[in-house]
């Protein structure tokens, strides 16, 4: 099939599973796209978005997904699905993928940071790089794509989601990637409907997109707020208790480079000329910057 209506599944709507439906719907290249969604699941998709088949499953249960895929001719399935059950959701969509024959490329919920190389890692990025060597393992093609932190995160890493000023630990200095989820969407859909499914800038590729390249004190300026420098033991405002150990890792991976998408985690170190590197594959584009975001 070409690339004009390939026929795509896209597992999961949340977050960045709607900036992902929304680009789809509206490429020029007109992609058919079925969107599969957690059985019981009561979340509605956006008004704008209605129009989309969508198709409740049990993402465990790899006989009604083969016989799913098979059905609608599914050539690509992006997994959008969240951490909780991870691991067992990807290897059973990657079954089905594998078992319809239809399946050309799957894109494994690998949004964020480059975790490449954090299988030995044993925490909640390993799983990540786990499933896919599980890929490679059972001969499915599939693209990773590292976006940085969402652009719309920012506020709430910082504590300006709950105060009028940005609460930074460490220097607040080294740079990492932010990329839009906007851009994040569009990005996805123009690759998977524009390149061919065969092609090496697809096959068992991990993309290093990039939106900005910034730090936590010019996100401070950019967003017009005060810096406030959180001393060790300190915790950043957060809605909920919960949340601050969130946005102390956050930061201590910012402060760190690991939230760059030209850092390599086998040699703890930015590869240079790496962050940004697949935003060739979108030639043209105009990526959105933190504070003309709309995301």
């Amino acid at each position: 099939m070409s690339a004009l209506n390939r026929s795509i599944a896209l597992a999961g709507a949340g977050a960045i599973g709607t900036h992902i439906l929304r680009a789809l719907l509206n490429h020029p290249n007109h992609p058919k796209v079925v969107v599969l969604t957690r059985r019981g699941s009561k979340k509605d998709l956006p008004s704008d978005l209605s129009s989309a088949t969508v198709i409740p499953v049990d993402y465990t249960d790899v006989a009604p997904l083969t016989a799913l895929f098979k059905e609608h001719s599914i050539e690509v399935v992006i997994s959008t699905v969240p951490t909780p059950g991870y691991v067992t959701t990807q290897h059973a969509l990657a079954d089905a993928a594998k078992a319809s024959g239809s399946v050309k490329l799957f894109v494994p919920s690998d949004w964020g940071v480059p975790t490449e190389g954090a299988k030995e890692e044993g925490n909640l990025l390993s799983v990540k790089d786990e499933v896919a060597e599980y890929l490679k393992s059972i001969g499915l093609p599939y693209t990773r794509i590292f976006t940085g932190l969402f652009m719309s995160f920012i506020p709430w890493a910082i504590g300006a989601d709950v105060e009028s000023s940005a609460y930074i630990q460490g220097t607040g200095k080294t740079p990492f990637t932010t990329t839009s989820e906007e851009d994040i969407g569009g990005f996805v859909a123009h690759v998977l409907t524009s390149l061919p499914l065969t092609s090496p800038d697809l096959v068992n590729a991990c993309l290093r997109i990039q939106g900005q390249r910034i730090t936590l004190q010019e996100c401070a300026r950019f967003l017009n707020k005060s810096i406030v420098l959180v001393a060790e033991g300190e915790s950043i405002p957060a809605k909920t208790d919960a949340e601050k150990p969130f946005k102390a890792l956050v930061q201590t991976l910012i402060e760190g480079g690991m939230t760059s998408t030209g850092w390599d985690r086998r040699t703890n170190r930015e590869i240079e000329g790496a962050a940004g590197s697949a935003n060739k594959l979108w030639e043209g584009h105009v990526w959105q910057t933190v504070g003309s975001s709309s995301a």
